[in-house]
Protein backbone atom coordinates (compact mmCIF):
# COMPACT_ATOMS: atom_id res chain seq x y z
CA UNK A 1 0.00 0.00 0.00
CA UNK A 2 1.44 3.02 -1.05
CA UNK A 3 1.13 5.96 1.78
CA UNK A 4 1.36 9.80 0.85
CA UNK A 5 3.50 11.32 3.51
CA UNK A 6 2.58 15.64 3.67
CA UNK A 7 4.68 17.52 5.51
CA UNK A 8 3.18 20.39 7.56
CA UNK A 9 5.33 23.12 8.18
CA UNK A 10 4.12 25.70 11.04
CA UNK A 11 4.44 29.43 9.69
CA UNK A 12 5.61 31.43 12.66
CA UNK A 13 4.27 35.15 12.63
CA UNK A 14 7.21 36.41 13.44
CA UNK A 15 9.56 34.15 11.04
CA UNK A 16 10.61 37.52 9.48
CA UNK A 17 12.13 40.21 11.35
CA UNK A 18 11.04 43.46 10.62
CA UNK A 19 12.38 46.86 11.25
CA UNK A 20 12.35 50.36 10.74
CA UNK A 21 14.00 53.82 10.60
CA UNK A 22 11.69 55.58 12.91
CA UNK A 23 10.31 52.50 14.55
CA UNK A 24 10.64 54.33 17.89
CA UNK A 25 8.00 56.11 16.72
CA UNK A 26 5.77 53.07 14.97
CA UNK A 27 3.98 50.22 15.80
CA UNK A 28 4.69 47.21 13.30
CA UNK A 29 3.07 44.24 13.29
CA UNK A 30 3.21 40.95 10.65
CA UNK A 31 0.21 39.01 9.87
CA UNK A 32 0.53 35.80 7.57
CA UNK A 33 -2.46 34.78 5.54
CA UNK A 34 -3.19 32.58 2.35
CA UNK A 35 -5.99 32.65 0.07
CA UNK A 36 -8.43 29.95 -0.05
CA UNK A 37 -11.58 29.07 -2.35
CA UNK A 38 -15.08 28.81 -1.00
CA UNK A 39 -18.49 29.11 -1.80
CA UNK A 40 -20.38 31.93 -0.79
CA UNK A 41 -24.03 31.94 0.54
CA UNK A 42 -25.16 31.84 -3.37
CA UNK A 43 -23.11 28.94 -4.13
CA UNK A 44 -20.23 31.08 -6.00
CA UNK A 45 -17.09 30.62 -5.84
CA UNK A 46 -14.56 33.22 -4.71
CA UNK A 47 -11.17 33.60 -2.93
CA UNK A 48 -11.20 34.41 0.48
CA UNK A 49 -7.87 35.62 2.98
CA UNK A 50 -7.67 33.65 5.78
CA UNK A 51 -4.83 33.94 8.78
CA UNK A 52 -2.51 30.98 9.17
CA UNK A 53 -0.34 29.69 11.34
CA UNK A 54 0.68 26.41 9.63
CA UNK A 55 1.28 25.81 5.54
CA UNK A 56 1.98 22.71 3.64
CA UNK A 57 5.06 23.26 1.02
CA UNK A 58 4.60 24.87 -1.65
CA UNK A 59 2.01 27.22 -0.08
CA UNK A 60 1.59 30.84 -1.44
CA UNK A 61 1.84 32.78 1.62
CA UNK A 62 1.19 37.07 1.49
CA UNK A 63 2.68 38.65 4.61
CA UNK A 64 0.75 41.65 5.39
CA UNK A 65 3.04 44.47 7.83
CA UNK A 66 0.94 46.88 9.52
CA UNK A 67 2.51 49.77 10.54
CA UNK A 68 0.65 52.57 12.96
CA UNK A 69 1.91 56.18 14.41
CA UNK A 70 0.44 56.30 17.93
CA UNK A 71 2.22 58.93 19.07
CA UNK A 72 1.55 63.09 18.37
CA UNK A 73 4.57 63.71 16.07
CA UNK A 74 4.78 62.57 12.16
CA UNK A 75 7.09 59.58 11.96
CA UNK A 76 9.47 60.92 9.02
CA UNK A 77 11.65 58.97 6.62
CA UNK A 78 10.02 56.02 7.13
CA UNK A 79 11.72 52.73 5.56
CA UNK A 80 10.81 48.93 6.63
CA UNK A 81 13.45 46.26 6.54
CA UNK A 82 12.27 42.64 5.87
CA UNK A 83 14.66 39.74 6.12
CA UNK A 84 13.30 36.48 4.13
CA UNK A 85 13.56 33.63 6.45
CA UNK A 86 15.67 31.20 4.48
CA UNK A 87 12.30 28.78 3.96
CA UNK A 88 10.37 31.12 1.93
CA UNK A 89 10.73 31.94 -1.81
CA UNK A 90 9.57 35.65 -3.07
CA UNK A 91 7.24 35.77 -5.96
CA UNK A 92 8.39 38.29 -8.09
CA UNK A 93 6.41 41.75 -8.62
CA UNK A 94 4.18 40.74 -5.17
CA UNK A 95 5.26 43.58 -3.22
CA UNK A 96 3.12 46.49 -2.77
CA UNK A 97 2.34 49.44 -0.12
CA UNK A 98 1.02 52.68 -0.92
CA UNK A 99 3.10 55.27 -0.85
CA UNK A 100 6.20 52.96 -1.26
CA UNK A 101 8.91 52.72 -2.77
CA UNK A 102 9.88 49.15 -2.99
CA UNK A 103 13.30 47.68 -3.31
CA UNK A 104 15.05 44.26 -3.03
CA UNK A 105 18.50 42.86 -1.93
CA UNK A 106 20.26 39.52 -3.14
CA UNK A 107 23.01 40.00 -0.77
CA UNK A 108 21.80 39.57 2.72
CA UNK A 109 20.59 43.15 2.70
CA UNK A 110 24.08 44.48 1.86
CA UNK A 111 22.72 46.60 -1.06
CA UNK A 112 18.97 47.17 -2.64
CA UNK A 113 17.71 47.90 -6.05
CA UNK A 114 15.14 46.97 -8.47
CA UNK A 115 15.43 43.26 -9.04
CA UNK A 116 15.97 43.70 -12.97
CA UNK A 117 19.07 45.38 -12.39
CA UNK A 118 20.75 43.30 -9.36
CA UNK A 119 23.13 40.41 -10.28
CA UNK A 120 24.40 37.07 -8.62
CA UNK A 121 27.99 35.99 -8.91
CA UNK A 122 28.75 32.75 -10.33
CA UNK A 123 31.45 30.04 -9.44
CA UNK A 124 33.29 30.99 -13.25
CA UNK A 125 33.91 34.14 -11.75
CA UNK A 126 30.87 36.30 -14.11
CA UNK A 127 27.79 37.56 -13.44
CA UNK A 128 24.44 36.33 -13.52
CA UNK A 129 20.99 38.55 -13.27
CA UNK A 130 19.15 38.22 -10.20
CA UNK A 131 16.10 36.51 -9.88
CA UNK A 132 12.99 36.43 -7.53
CA UNK A 133 14.77 33.18 -6.00
CA UNK A 134 17.46 35.27 -4.97
CA UNK A 135 15.82 37.48 -3.10
CA UNK A 136 16.94 37.78 0.79
CA UNK A 137 15.55 41.17 1.70
CA UNK A 138 13.07 43.33 0.83
CA UNK A 139 12.67 47.42 1.66
CA UNK A 140 9.74 49.54 1.63
CA UNK A 141 10.49 53.17 1.94
CA UNK A 142 7.40 55.72 2.72
CA UNK A 143 7.42 58.51 0.01
CA UNK A 144 5.46 60.75 2.86
CA UNK A 145 5.40 61.38 6.54
CA UNK A 146 3.24 58.36 9.01
CA UNK A 147 1.12 60.62 10.49
CA UNK A 148 -0.39 60.51 14.13
CA UNK A 149 -2.74 57.87 14.81
CA UNK A 150 -1.98 56.77 10.84
CA UNK A 151 -2.06 53.48 9.98
CA UNK A 152 -1.16 51.96 6.47
CA UNK A 153 0.24 48.23 5.09
CA UNK A 154 3.06 46.83 3.12
CA UNK A 155 2.49 43.48 1.84
CA UNK A 156 4.55 40.58 -0.43
CA UNK A 157 3.83 36.96 -1.44
CA UNK A 158 6.16 33.50 -1.07
CA UNK A 159 6.12 30.21 -1.55
CA UNK A 160 6.94 27.94 1.05
CA UNK A 161 9.95 26.06 0.21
Amino acid sequence: MNKKCYIVVTVFLYSISISAFAADKLLLSNSVFQEIEVANSKGKKEIKRTEISTAMPGSELIYIITYKNPGNEPAEDVVIHNPLAKELLYKDQSAQGENAAIFVSVDGGKKYGDLAQLRIPTAKRAWRPAEARDVTHLRFKLSKPVQPQEEGTVSFRVVLK
